[in-house]
């Protein structure tokens, strides 16, 4: 009897190691950034500015907002920015008018004329299609990322989460400050020597390498609170 119940426990333990062998996942974890790539998608912005055929131009808040969409270029905007004025429309005179008084107001902000691409687009019979500014940009967004939640709870498998190091790569995604650098990086600028062999002429004679503070640039705790 002894020597079955052995037998029977041998066995079953045999077949819990053989479950494991084959039940056993394929190296599953991952880093955060080998699990979720950053994806760079290329998308454009844009700025309608509409007006009613008896508009005598463009509003101050139509001016000013021409003027915030110049600044976004600036800072995210790759290539020229279009300029799309409706043909065909009940506001057509009106929208040559507007098309007229936005590129000024371009010219103003510092754009040459090779930095705008003017056309036309077909609005037939349109009460009032808009005057369209437009300019490409691009965004990074965490690739993969799965928006439904897992419950972990049911996890029995003990794997790491669809979505684990989603949190990582989209932080990395939203701290870029122009995506394009990943698809054709900037080329490094130049040094400035001079400075580095000052502050290694200072570092070699033992002397402070950080800049001096003037008499004016010092405080204590005790003036600030007096």
């Amino acid at each position: 009897m002894n020597k079955f119940y052995t037998g029977l426990v041998l066995l079953l333990a045999l077949s819990v190691v053989g479950a494991c062998a084959v039940n056993e996942p394929a190296m599953a974890w991952k880093l955060p950034g080998d699990r979720h790539k950053v994806s760079v998608t290329e998308t454009s912005e844009r700025l309608h500015l509409v007006l009613d055929r008896n508009d005598s131009g463009l509003s101050l808040t139509q001016k000013a907002a021409i003027k915030g969409f110049v600044h976004n270029w600036r800072n995210k905007g790759h290539g020229p920015i279009g300029l799309s004025i409706p043909d065909s429309s009940k506001n057509a005179n009106i929208a040559v008018t507007a098309a007229a008084q936005t590129r000024e107001i371009l010219y103003a902000e510092g754009l040459a004329w090779q930095q705008i691409a003017g056309g036309n687009y077909r609005a037939d019979g349109q009460n009032k299609p808009p005057v369209i500014l437009s300019f490409r940009k691009y965004i990074a967004t965490a690739k993969n990322c799965n928006a439904s939640q897992q419950n972990l709870a049911l996890n029995f498998s003990n794997k790491p989460s669809v979505n684990f190091g989603c949190a990582v790569t989209a932080n990395m995604a939203a701290m870029i400050a122009d995506p394009y650098d990943l698809v054709d990086p900037k080329a490094m600028g130049t040094t400035i020597a001079e400075r580095r062999i000052v502050t290694y002429e200072k570092y070699i004679l033992g002397e402070t390498t950080g800049v001096e503070r003037t008499s004016d640039e010092e405080a204590s705790v005790s003036d600030a609170v007096d």
